[in-house]
């Protein structure tokens, strides 16, 4: 039931964003405002995520008073109040339903330069049970005069496990190539432990720390082991009002146990702007640096901005 006393029948999908999104039997999939909503009931089972942590497993009853999120859980009634939740997802759903993520592609091509530039960024996750899979796939190609002027590509995969108090433990692999900054192919394979330390229906704050393993292959040169700490936190916020706004930041620092004094950066940010239902208008930038670049041994940058256009899924 909305505030404005409407109800709205249909099958819950999920909840993320400060949006709930419903498949209902005339509409599709219709996502609505969390703040207009006052009562919710199922029999289904899902998994609620609160903003302080907990993970609670149950159906949901009508909300007596309104304003409050009744959850049935086994023997027990627990009521929580509707902006104490961060999360709602189905407990039981098929593999292809479990699945978020996002796709953008952006292309540029200026004539008088010769200049052809292409980007592509997508990201996938996978929800479980207390856990979640993440995948991040990143490439960016630059041409000019028949001369590649850019290229770098990554590809990462992680696994979080959440614990109590929103303390997660992670766990990751992934490969990498940028040729501004002398690395052919790097391998990658890490551990660490990070906390929810902001975790709202608008705004997440995770700071991390780990170690982790790779094996580089320079542009020129012999490969390399290495063993390197990392220290970094991810950072979200959303502004659910149309038009939909997203931010986001990732910071990552590798200092080196094998080679000493060297410090890696990697950093991302950006900002999404929903155009239409699903799609959105991205603007971001990152930067890669290197105190000692693989090849040359000498500190390398490369950083840029990319605009694209990207879908929601």
């Amino acid at each position: 039931m909305l505030t404005n006393g409407d109800r709205i029948t249909g099958e819950i999908k999920s909840y993320a964003s400060g949006r709930l999104t419903i498949d209902t039997s005339h509409s599709s999939w219709i996502k609505v405002k969390w703040s207009l909503i006052v009562s919710i009931s199922s029999d289904k089972e899902f998994e609620i995520e609160t903003a302080d942590g907990r993970t609670i497993y149950g159906t949901l009853a009508p909300s007596e008073p309104v304003g409050r999120l009744a959850i049935l859980a086994a023997a027990d009634r627990v009521e929580i109040s509707f902006f104490e939740v961060f999360a709602i997802s189905p407990v039981f759903q098929t593999f292809w339903k479990r699945w978020d993520g996002s796709l953008d592609l952006g292309f540029n091509y200026t004539q008088s330069s010769k200049l052809t530039q292409f980007n592509l960024d997508s990201d996938a996750t996978y929800r479980m049970r207390d856990s979640r899979i993440v995948a991040d796939l990143s490439v960016f190609f630059s041409r000019q005069n028949e001369v590649t002027a850019a290229s770098r590509a990554s590809l990462t995969g992680r696994y979080d496990r959440f614990l109590e108090k929103r303390w997660v433990l992670q766990g990751g692999v992934g490969l990498e190539r940028n040729v501004q900054l002398g690395l052919d192919l790097r391998i990658s394979a890490g551990a660490g432990i990070g906390r929810n330390m902001i975790q709202t229906n608008q705004t997440q704050l995770t700071p991390f720390v780990g170690l982790v393993g790779n094996h580089e292959q320079p542009v020129s040169g012999a490969s390399t082991y290495n063993l390197e700490g990392v220290v970094g936190a991810r950072y979200s916020y959303f502004m659910y009002d149309f038009p939909k706004l997203t931010v986001a930041a990732d910071l990552q620092v590798f200092p080196s146990f094998t080679v000493a004094g060297r410090v890696r950066l990697e950093a991302a940010a950006s900002v999404k702007r929903e155009i239409i239902s699903d799609f959105y208008l991205a603007i971001s930038i990152f930067d890669s640096f290197d105190s000692r670049d693989p090849t040359t041994l000498q500190p390398r940058n490369d950083w840029g901005p990319t605009v694209s256009v990207g879908w929601q899924f």
